[in-house]
């Protein structure tokens, strides 16, 4: 089958259709009649030919590549973005509890200043028994509340129930789901450490001058939500007490935070410690005049 190519001569500018016949002849142009060359023209395209497979085949290795690559991208962003997301949730909840600690931390020293030894776990009056947490409400601005609660009447009559459905957002860590029980109560997440040894005995509770510890060493306030109280109330007159506490391995501490719990200090400082934390550790933060000296590490 006869081709024909577009030459044009190289003096004259004249272009023609030349069958592939003439093919790397030599001759005279018709127009000008100057010596010329004619090009192989089926080497040249056997050449552009083998150029456009080449290219063919090198553009899509080079776009096979990028896809790759694109979507290695797209899982790492993935796996990373999601970490993240969770870093955030996990600091959010982390700066909630945080706050909160130092806030109810913080009144109890204001109440042992005011009162000369931190406030009772238990206040009673004649056969009722009440919880601290009224007792500190001034302390957190929340006189209105702590007006609106009976002294004189349970913790859980119908009048200081009213009261009990009204938490304030200290006691609760609202960045934390409280499960579908907590989310029908108004539970505490934040209790006192009551027993031998801690700030609270039997005997009543000491004030800030009787802890020979350091006092940024030594448990005011810990957090922790207890399953075995899905329906108490944070007027509820129950904390956690350091026999039972020990008798479990701590384990009723936490629960609010992942892989372990806050607690605040008797300076008002924020810890936290993990859930693969030393009992022993764990006992001597508790313990108010222990004398044991813990190196700054063991917090995170």
């Amino acid at each position: 089958m006869i081709m024909s190519f577009l030459f044009t001569c190289p003096h004259c500018h004249t272009s023609t259709q030349v069958d592939d016949c003439y093919s790397g002849h030599e001759g005279a142009c018709v127009t000008c009649g100057k010596a010329i060359q004619i090009p192989d023209f089926e080497s040249s395209g056997e050449k552009r030919a083998e150029r456009s497979r080449k290219y063919s085949s090198s553009m899509f290795l080079g776009i096979g590549f990028f896809l790759v690559i694109l979507t290695c991208l797209g899982f790492l962003l993935i796996r990373t973005g999601g970490d993240t997301i969770q870093r955030m949730a996990t600091n959010r909840v982390r700066s909630e509890s945080a706050s909160n600690l130092r806030k109810i931390a913080a009144a109890l020293n204001a109440y042992a200043r005011d009162h000369g030894t931190y406030p009772p776990p238990v206040v009673k009056v004649g056969t009722n028994t009440h919880s601290w947490r009224i007792l500190i409400l001034p302390y957190l601005n929340e006189n209105a509340l702590h007006d609106r609660y009976d002294f004189d009447q349970s913790w859980d009559s119908e009048a200081n129930m009213i009261v009990a459905g009204s938490i304030p957002a200290v006691f609760r860590n609202s960045k934390q789901d409280p499960g579908f029980f907590g989310a029908l109560t108004s539970q505490s997440d934040y209790y006192l450490i009551t027993g031998p040894g801690t700030l609270f005995p039997s005997t009543g509770p000491l004030s800030p001058d009787q802890i020979r510890d350091d006092a940024g060493q030594t448990l005011l306030l810990v957090e922790a939500r207890r399953p075995g109280q899905e329906m108490s109330f944070w007027t509820f007159p129950g904390d956690i007490k350091m026999n039972t506490l020990r008798s479990s391995g701590y384990g009723e501490l936490g629960g609010v935070l992942a892989e372990g719990f806050a607690f605040a200090t008797v300076d008002e400082k924020v810890r936290f410690m993990t859930d693969s934390s030393d009992p022993l550790v764990i006992g001597a933060v508790i313990s108010a005049n222990g004398g044991e000296r813990l190196p700054s590490d063991v917090f995170d």
